[in-house]
């Protein structure tokens, strides 16, 4: 890797980098290093043809193209032309980020983060439905990340409470939105189980009670059923969120 600059502090699955395969949003990976080269293809916006280099590079948008670089530098593999030339052996390394005129692969501003380390699975359980959600994050993700990757499947995770147990209300067990799985205490190998975290559906501010009738007017929860209680008593509601 170059001295020059460092990457940010974000990290990316191969598997997020591959969808970005196009004009509107392209990366690719150089020995983990992950660049972003949309800025490359703008002259598509003018509706222009982009020129032979531009799309053999689109062509490997979403793809590790480490092979062409020497390894851990953003230095190109070059060759010999017919001319007696060094030229890169992947030409598109010749082209540059119109913004800058920097080379794309040596311009700090398109470097958006790195390939994880260790990508890792992760069971996430609701506790008010029961539903259990299991994602691959990566080693270097806090838990702050890993809700934020969640947000996906339910969008009301911010209003949950993240816990490593059951104990429900109490401090000990209470995960740290800035700490990472190991951090946490989870063991993130391919030998240990899969890491399980306990989320809870915590009340918005000023509800009391879930079954309070402010909480059905709010629209915030909606009935599943109701059951008469066993005793002769208030029936009980099971409620969930949207």
């Amino acid at each position: 890797m170059d001295s020059k600059f460092q990457p940010p502090c974000k990290y990316f699955l191969r598997d997020e980098v591959v969808i970005h395969n196009d004009e509107s949003s392209a990366w690719v990976i150089v020995h983990g290093i992950v660049i972003d080269i949309t800025p490359l293809f703008g002259a598509s916006e003018r509706k222009c043809t982009l020129k032979k280099t531009l799309q053999w590079l689109l062509a490997f948008a979403g793809k590790d193209l480490s092979s062409f670089f020497h390894n851990n530098e953003l230095t190109p593999i070059d060759r010999t032309n017919r001319n007696g030339e060094r030229v890169p052996a992947f030409v598109p390394c010749l082209e540059r980020n119109p913004a800058t005129r920097l080379y794309w692969y040596r311009d700090p501003s398109l470097v958006i983060g790195r390939i994880t380390f260790h990508p890792c699975p992760v069971k996430i359980i609701n506790t008010l439905t029961f539903h259990a959600t299991e994602m691959i994050v990566c080693y270097e993700d806090t838990i702050g990340d890993v809700r934020e990757k969640y947000l996906r499947y339910n969008d009301n995770a911010m209003q949950y409470e993240w816990r490593k147990d059951l104990s429900e209300g109490s401090e000990v067990g209470k995960l740290q939105m800035d700490k990472t799985l190991t951090e946490t205490g989870y063991q993130v190998n391919l030998r240990s189980p899969v890491p399980v975290i306990w989320i809870f559906y915590m009340l918005p501010p000023g509800t009391t009670d879930t079954a309070d009738d402010t909480c059905y007017s709010s629209g915030k929860c909606t009935p599943l059923n109701e059951q008469p209680a066993s005793d002769g008593g208030e029936s009980v509601r099971i409620v969930t969120t949207k």
